[in-house]
């Protein structure tokens, strides 16, 4: 007898991890265009209306990628894959999270940041999932969705895009290239069965690891951008200074290492220490 899907499986489907990683970046977009003044209401509202939107591409993305995810160790256990949440019914799900994500934003924050939400959905849902089996530029690619959020919240506060909207977005875009990279190595024997062309596979170890250390760098170029952009606090450009500084050393290092795998995991780990102190720092600001 097959399973009835539940709650959990639903909940499951729209990855709830990577959307909570997105909205404490995308709280701090908020917080930096209203300089921590602002409704409670509002901000609660559109944040679920961003997850709520976020949500709904990744359910598209694991129902698309169901035959590759039951390859794959990390993902045979999604309910997408393991068949307990069919197509019919997960995308049911996925107009209804759109419909009150889109309304939510329309409602209490504006139509820009609803169509900033609406170019993340179909970059990451569409674009990103179909050249996920493609080529390794799919990363780059779905880093554009992954900056959405912040872009989207900032817009939700000011009404429109600035050079500050632009400059979180692009550290945004930046950081999740090697902080993706690193899954791909120390998860590249999953990726290898599935077939799918993650840049490790494609160009090799040693130059993923080169691209990590490379994009870290520019991703600290954006935080001292942003420092100026807006005129943040010398507390954030001192943390931030040296919490990037460390990343960037960190990532440096993994061009003389021969275990890669072990030295990713632990930048994947930094990376997650960064994105938290970025959001934190530009929240205060």
């Amino acid at each position: 007898m097959s399973k009835t899907a539940s709650f959990k499986d639903y909940f499951q489907l729209v990855k709830p991890g990577m959307v909570l990683g997105n909205l404490l970046p995308a709280a701090a977009g908020y917080f930096l265009a209203s300089g921590l003044k602002f409704k409670l209401v509002s901000i609660v509202m559109t944040l679920v209306g961003i997850g709520l939107i976020m949500g709904a591409a990744c359910a598209v993305n694991n129902l698309a990628d169901r035959d590759i995810d039951a390859k794959m160790e990390r993902t045979k256990g999604r309910p997408s894959a393991s068949g307990v949440v069919g197509v019919s019914s997960g995308l049911v799900f996925v107009v209804l999270l759109l419909l009150i994500g889109f309304s939510l934003l329309l409602i209490w924050a504006n139509a820009l940041s609803m169509l900033i939400g609406a170019i993340g959905f179909i970059d990451y849902a569409l674009v990103y999932t179909y050249l996920k089996r493609k080529s390794h530029h799919a990363t780059l690619v779905g880093s554009i969705a992954g900056a959405s959020p912040v872009v989207g919240a900032y817009a939700a506060f000011s009404g429109h895009i600035t050079l500050a909207a632009l400059v979180i977005g692009l550290m945004m875009l930046l950081w999740q290239m090697p902080h993706f990279y690193a899954i791909s190595l120390y998860r590249g024997s999953d990726y290898r069965r599935a077939e799918v062309p993650v840049l490790p596979l494609v160009k090799g170890r040693k130059y993923t690891a080169k691209a990590m250390f490379i994009y870290s760098l520019l991703f600290s170029l954006s935080v001292v951008a942003l420092y100026f952009v807006v005129n943040l606090s010398l507390a954030y450009l001192l943390i931030m200074g040296f919490v990037v500084a460390g990343w960037s050393i960190f990532n440096l290092k993994g061009l003389r290492l021969s275990d890669l795998d072990s030295w990713a995991r632990r930048s994947f780990g930094y990376s997650l220490l960064v994105l938290t102190t970025m959001s934190f720092m530009v929240a205060l600001r």
